[in-house]
């Protein structure tokens, strides 16, 4: 009760706007983990709580077509969540992975931004990107050209079913398929979107989430993350390219 009493009003009217909230983790990336814990914090927010959770990401042992092993991982825990939302008959569902952060603002941009989300219709909504910040009033705008962002994006439960068979259908293609083989899931949510011009995408005018500085389990390590006795000299860096972004965003 001590924990509901103290938590800041803006995550249960954000969080509550979603039937589920899943942040995407490895289990052996605890280091992300309680960097994710120190962001939502930061912002008065608490997880895991009866609204969010952390969703254990698939770690495959092979590529099977997909850029990367990391990449294929990544693709199915997106397609998992998705999956089991459409199952469970969602009406919706909001997907983080756990190097997010938010803006300065968040706290207070968050009801802002979901009760214009939820004035219009919407089938994809993407509160993080690189679209750049709009002026004006926080608002939202139709996507024309996807953009590679997975990071903090919501779909709702109508749009579920014809995207799960979409994300199926390119795992049992080959690469390279002109149809669309395997690949990254934020190209594979891109193709989905500007092949389906009957869904409603959406980004906010408001760039609200952005990506940490992070080892990457994806892309191929850099040199400094791939030698050991570089691991202080990356940390430090992180960090304080960490901090920075705080400031400015």
């Amino acid at each position: 009760m001590e924990n509901q009493k103290n938590a800041n009003p803006n995550q249960t009217e954000w969080f509550t706007a979603f039937d589920r909230v899943l942040i995407i983790s490895l289990p052996s990336r605890t280091d992300r983990r309680n960097e994710t814990i120190q962001e939502f914090a930061r912002h008065g927010w608490r997880i895991p709580d009866s609204r969010v959770r952390f969703f254990d990401a698939v770690s495959p042992q092979e590529t099977a077509g997909f850029p990367s092993i990391g990449a294929r991982g990544c693709f199915l825990s997106h397609l998992n969540i998705l999956r089991e939302a459409c199952q469970g008959g969602a009406s919706s569902v909001l997907i983080l992975e756990d190097d997010v952060a938010f803006t300065r603002d968040m706290d207070s941009l968050a009801r802002l931004a979901v009760d214009s989300l939820q004035a219009q219709e919407w089938d994809m909504a993407y509160f993080g990107h690189d679209y750049g910040d709009q002026p004006g009033p926080l608002h939202w705008i139709p996507i024309q050209n996807p953009r590679q962002q997975t990071h903090c994006y919501a779909v709702n439960g109508r749009t579920l079913p014809a995207l799960v068979e979409f994300l199926e259908q390119i795992l049992q293609r080959p690469p390279g398929h002109p149809d669309g083989g395997p690949m990254h899931v934020d190209g594979a949510l891109g193709t989905f979107i500007k092949r389906h011009p009957e869904v409603r995408a959406l980004h906010c005018s408001r760039n609200l989430a952005y990506q940490r500085p992070s080892r990457t389990d994806i892309h191929q390590a850099s040199a400094l993350d791939r030698h050991a006795w570089f691991a202080p000299v990356k940390q430090l860096y992180r960090a304080a390219k960490g901090l920075y972004w705080r400031w400015i965003r």
